[in-house]
C-alpha cells in the first residue's frame, strides 16, 4: 500500500473517531438536560397563547422608585464641545438600570429641543451599570460620536430609564462658550 493511501486511511479514521466523539458528547449533554425535573413536559402543558413577559417580577419595584429621587449633574470641569462627564445619583431603594444611551437637548428661545443624531446608523450597547456604594455612577459621554461637536449654547443631557415604560430624566444645564 502506498504512503498516500495510508495517509488518507489515517485521516478517515481520525475523522470517524471525531464524529463518534461529537455524537457521544451530544447524547450525554442531551440526556443530562432532558433528565432534569424542570424539563419534563407533555403536549397538554404546551400553549400557543402569548405570554406577557413584560414587568415580570417588577410589580413591587415601581412603588420603591421615583424619578424625583435621581439627580444627574454635569461635571463642570469636563465640559467640551465633544464630550462631557455626568454623575448620576440614584437615591431610590430599587435603583433604575443605567445604560449608555443618552440624548442632548439645546435650549432654543426658552424651549428644550432634541438635537439630531449625525447618522441614522448609530447604535447603543445594551448594558446596565451598577452604582457605587454612594449610589452614584459617573459616565463620560462622547457627544461628538452621536451629535458632532456642540456649538455655543445651553444644553442638558437626557437619560432614558425604564419605569413601567420609558421615562426621561434630565441633567442640570451646561453651557458651551
Amino acid at each position: 500500500m502506498s504512503n498516500n493511501k495510508k495517509v488518507i486511511i489515517g485521516i478517515l479514521i481520525a475523522v470517524l473517531i471525531i464524529v463518534i466523539g461529537i455524537v457521544v458528547v451530544y447524547k450525554v449533554v442531551e440526556k443530562s438536560v432532558t433528565d432534569r425535573e424542570d424539563f419534563k413536559f407533555t403536549v397538554e402543558n404546551i400553549s400557543s397563547n402569548p405570554v406577557d413577559t413584560t414587568n415580570q417580577g417588577q410589580s413591587n419595584i415601581k412603588s420603591n422608585r421615583n424619578p424625583n429621587n435621581v439627580i444627574i449633574k454635569v461635571d463642570n470641569t469636563t465640559i467640551k464641545p465633544e464630550s462631557v462627564s455626568i454623575t448620576i445619583t440614584d437615591n431610590n431603594e430599587n435603583q433604575y438600570g443605567w445604560g449608555v444611551e443618552f440624548r442632548v437637548q439645546e435650549k432654543v428661545n426658552g424651549e428644550w429641543k432634541n438635537l439630531n443624531y449625525i447618522s441614522d446608523n448609530l447604535s447603543w450597547i445594551d448594558i446596565a451599570y451598577q452604582l457605587n456604594e454612594d449610589k452614584q455612577l459617573t459616565q463620560k459621554l462622547d457627544i461628538e460620536k452621536y451629535y458632532g461637536k456642540l456649538s455655543n449654547g445651553i444644553y442638558r443631557i437626557v437619560k432614558p430609564v425604564y419605569d413601567e415604560g420609558y421615562i426621561d430624566i434630565y441633567s442640570d444645564e451646561f453651557e458651551i462658550k
